[in-house]
C-alpha cells in the first residue's frame, strides 16, 4: 500500500467549509491574537449536515467561544456559514 491518503467524504465537506469559511471571515475584523493559541475545529453531525465550528476552547464546553459555523449538505454540498463573536469591518 502506497502512503497516499484517500480523501474521505468528510475531507471533502470540510474542505468546502473552510473555503466557505475564510471568505466569510473576510467581512469581519481579525481574530484576536490572544484566542489563536486555543482555535479548534469541532464536527457534528446532523442528519445530511456536517457542521464544522471554528471556536476558541474553554475550560468548560460552555466556556467555548464559537466563531463560525459551517453548515454543509453532505448530498449537494450546499454550505451556509455564520460568523459570531467578531465585529463586521467597518466601511471605508
Amino acid at each position: 500500500m502506497s502512503g497516499i491518503k484517500r480523501r474521505t467524504e468528510l475531507d471533502e465537506l470540510e474542505e468546502i467549509a473552510r473555503v466557505a469559511t475564510r471568505a466569510a471571515l473576510e467581512a469581519y475584523e481579525p481574530v484576536p491574537p490572544e484566542w489563536i493559541k486555543n482555535l479548534t475545529l469541532g464536527t457534528l453531525f446532523e442528519d445530511d449536515h456536517r457542521i464544522f465550528q471554528l471556536y476558541i476552547a474553554g475550560e468548560r464546553r460552555q466556556d467555548s467561544i464559537i466563531i463560525s459555523s459551517a453548515k454543509v449538505n453532505r448530498k449537494t454540498r450546499a454550505v451556509e456559514v455564520t460568523i459570531t463573536n467578531l465585529k463586521k469591518r467597518s466601511a471605508s
